[in-house]
């Protein structure tokens, strides 16, 4: 029995590399007959054309969905590549800004410096906004001096004072200076970009101090306007890509949408591969029954494959694997059956020693039986007669002794 059991296991092992290598044959027989169905040069016509209809609509949904996570992915990857890109661009003018509002400072400082009777036309509104500034900055720097000479000739307490005074000084002298930075900057600003200082600049020729400073913040201006045609081309870039993935409906949460589309992808296979095994049994079935054998007899030439067509080859191949599997089948059938006979046979057995044990003992209870009834009936007997005998004894006494003993 063990050895059958072993054999019986060995066989449902093999039964299953069969079942799988079947099913592998059918995959690949049903992606031929659709293949060669819609293939122009074969146009085989094994398939009908819903059968095709449906095969093609699942792998075009399948291939749509599959171009689409790739898209999704490729335009995350590119998303965020331009955020880099413009976050290291931002940096960059954040920088040349800062360097742009130094640049035009010296730039206006260096223009208030070089002014001149002539320049009244052109720059007299500048000059004049600055000079006022320049005026108190001068008026501020002088008054401080005079607290420092001063504080040399004052007492202790008096210097304690006259240095609280000469600290709020410096730092009315610092905002201003500040603020004269910064007016010479903006005035700067819309000289340079206006184009109104060019020609003062040019005639002051390179190497003075207007046209050096000049050079400096135009290179700078140059460098941003690049830095910003640049992020303007990035942002572009950027609205474009999150534009596609709003059409992807990947905007708000792309790893949902892939995760949704992968889902929708392996729902395609599994309709795609249980389509294409069933489109290979349905074209067997026609010329094999389960067992592999031919449903056209032994017609033609006598081979049972002779006159099965174009697909004859992978119709043989299909018929080894369904009778090697009908066979394995009946083996395991065989040995299955013999397992059962085998526990019957012992069932029976052990029936048969439970009717000889039960037999033996309804003999003995048929004999004890017997001896009892025997018993019972000697019983009976003395019963009767002990009757008669007290009805006799009865009869011998008095009435009044016979009523007494019969109450008792």
């Amino acid at each position: 029995m063990n050895e059958q059991r072993k054999s019986i296991q060995s066989l449902t092992i093999l039964l299953d590399e069969k079942r799988g290598t079947l099913s592998n044959t059918y995959y690949q027989f049903g992606e031929k007959l659709l293949a060669d169905s819609v293939d122009p040069v074969i146009l085989s016509g094994a398939v009908n054309s819903e059968r095709l209809e449906s095969w093609q609509a699942l792998r075009a949904s399948r291939e749509a969905d599959t171009r689409t996570v790739l898209d999704i992915k490729d335009a995350l990857a590119r998303e965020q590549e331009l955020e880099r890109f413009r976050k290291e661009i931002l940096a960059q003018l954040n920088e040349e800004n800062i360097l742009y509002s130094n640049e035009l400072s010296a730039l206006g400082k260096a223009l208030c410096d070089s002014y001149t009777s002539e320049d009244v036309a052109e720059f007299g509104d500048f000059y004049d906004k600055v000079a006022s500034q320049q005026d108190e900055l001068i008026k501020l720097e002088q008054k401080q001096e005079k607290m420092r000479r001063d504080i040399e000739q004052s007492g202790f307490f008096s210097k304690m004072f006259a240095q609280l005074k000469i600290a709020g000084v410096a730092t009315t002298i610092r905002q201003f200076r500040s603020r004269l930075d910064r007016l010479f900057a903006v005035e700067a600003r819309t000289l340079l970009e206006n184009g109104t200082i060019d020609a003062k600049a040019e005639a002051a020729g390179p190497d003075s101090s207007l046209g050096v400073r000049f050079a400096s913040a135009r290179e700078v201006q140059n460098r941003i306007a690049t830095l910003t045609q640049r992020d303007q081309a990035v942002f572009d870039d950027l609205a474009a890509v999150r534009a596609a993935l709003d059409s992807y409906g990947a905007s708000s949460n792309p790893s949902a949408r892939i995760s949704e589309l992968r889902s929708s992808i392996k729902e395609a296979d599994k309709k795609i591969d249980s389509l294409v095994v069933l489109t290979a049994r349905e074209y067997t079935d026609k010329f094999l029954d389960e067992n592999g054998r031919s449903l056209l007899g032994n017609t033609g030439d006598g081979h049972m494959f002779s006159d099965m067509g174009m697909y004859a080859r992978q119709l043989e191949q299909i018929a080894v694997l369904r009778s090697d599997i009908w066979t394995i089948r009946q083996k395991i059938d065989v040995l299955e059956t013999s397992l059962k006979i085998e526990s019957l046979d012992k069932n029976i057995s052990s029936y048969s020693r439970s009717v000889e044990e039960y037999t033996r003992k309804i003999e003995q209870y048929t004999e004890m039986i017997a001896n009892l009834r025997k018993t019972i009936a000697d019983a009976e007997l003395d019963k009767e007669a002990l009757v008669q005998h007290r009805i006799s004894v009865e009869a011998s006494l008095p009435r009044d002794a016979r009523n007494e003993a019969a109450s008792e």
